[in-house]
Parts: structure tokens; sequence; C-alpha cells
């Protein structure tokens, strides 16, 4: 019903829900209750946000790449749902690992089967104190799911594009733009040189 496979490891989960129909899609529409899970020892397949942070902590512009394999490993993970006509509340999620640490919460579908979720993915350094905060959403379907980091933390990352977001909110974006554009693109403005003047005949 719920077609959730991407989860693994050892834990326990407490379900409680309850609907009627004369369909599966009857049902989902009418459920409601609760449902609680706590695992260790596990991972999320299906996606590997290590990977993911660690390229964006490197280059906050380079682009999110091919994010949608692999696994990412997890010592305790915690999820409580509560749920009402097939409307799913994600009350608490958070997943804590070697490496990441995960939080989300919002809202699924499970007629529609779509997802309208935001978190907070954190990146753990072991050689430094210093820890990588990635807020973002993830939107779509359930099989496809997209997931969107926030822009304007990127924006702050990158030390040629930050002055750009500091001058838009200031509303002095005029040579702020320009600025930027010159760092990105590595090259000086371009200038115009006065024209020399003619050398003057002698008589």
């Amino acid at each position: 019903m719920f077609g959730i496979r991407r989860l693994e490891g050892r834990g326990n989960l407490s379900l409680n829900v309850e609907g009627s129909g004369s369909s599966v899609l009857a049902v989902t529409n009418t459920l409601s209750g609760t449902a609680n899970v706590t695992a260790h020892d596990g991972a999320l397949a299906g996606i590997d946000v290590e990977q993911l942070l660690r390229r964006l902590e490197r280059r906050p512009l380079s682009g999110n790449g091919d994010f949608r394999s692999g696994r990412t490993l997890f010592d305790q993970l915690a999820l409580a749902l509560k749920i009402e006509q097939g409307q799913v509340s994600v009350e608490d999620m958070h997943m804590s690992g070697p490496t990441v640490r995960v939080a989300v919460g919002g809202q699924v579908s499970v007629p529609t089967r779509d997802l309208d979720l935001k978190g907070v993915a954190t990146l753990i350094s072991s050689e430094t104190a210093n820890e990588f905060d990635l807020p973002f959403v993830v939107q779509g379907q359930w099989d496809d799911p997209i997931m969107l980091p926030d822009a304007q933390s990127l924006i702050r990352r990158s030390g040629a594009a930050a002055p750009l977001l500091e001058s838009i909110k200031s509303r002095t974006a005029g040579s702020a733009v320009r600025s930027v554009i010159d760092k990105l693109l590595a090259a000086p403005a371009a200038t115009t040189a006065a024209p020399k003047p003619a050398p003057k005949s002698s008589d």
C-alpha cells in the first residue's frame, strides 16, 4: 500500500491506521491513524546524501549532479507520522549516521503518492569542528522525487555570487551584478580608451 522499499536495517514499526472502501484507492483516501518507526544500523537506499553534501560544500554552485544512487548509512532513525483522510503529516523524522544527519518534516499524500517535504541535511566533518548545513525541499512522486537544495544558502557559500544576493536584498544590484559576472567569467571589465589626438601637421 505504501510502496516504501528504500529503508534498510533493523528496528520496530508501530502502525495504527484504519480505512474503508471497495478498492485500494478508496482505502487510501480514508486512511487515518498514526505510524512510528525506529531503526538502527541501516541505510536509505537510492540516495547518497554524504556524496551530495561533499560536492556542494566544495562547489556550492556546481549543481546537484546525479545523487539518486548509492546508499546513506545511519546509526539511528526515528519517524513519527500522523495520518488523516489519506494525508500524512511528518511530525518528526530524524536520522543520524557516521557522516551525516538529516531532519525532515512536511506532508505526504497516500492516494496521489506525492511528497511536499522540507528538511536540513548536515555533513559531519571528522577533521574539523565545522559542520555544513544544507536546507532542502523534496517534492514530486514517491517513485521519482525531486530534491532541491536551498539556493540562497548555496549562494552565500559562493565567494563570487554572495555579493549579488546581498545587493539584491538592498536593491543596489547594478554594480554587484557586473562584479559577479566578471568574477565568474574571470575576465576584466571592458574599458573604452580615449581617442588619441591627431598629430599636428608641421608647416
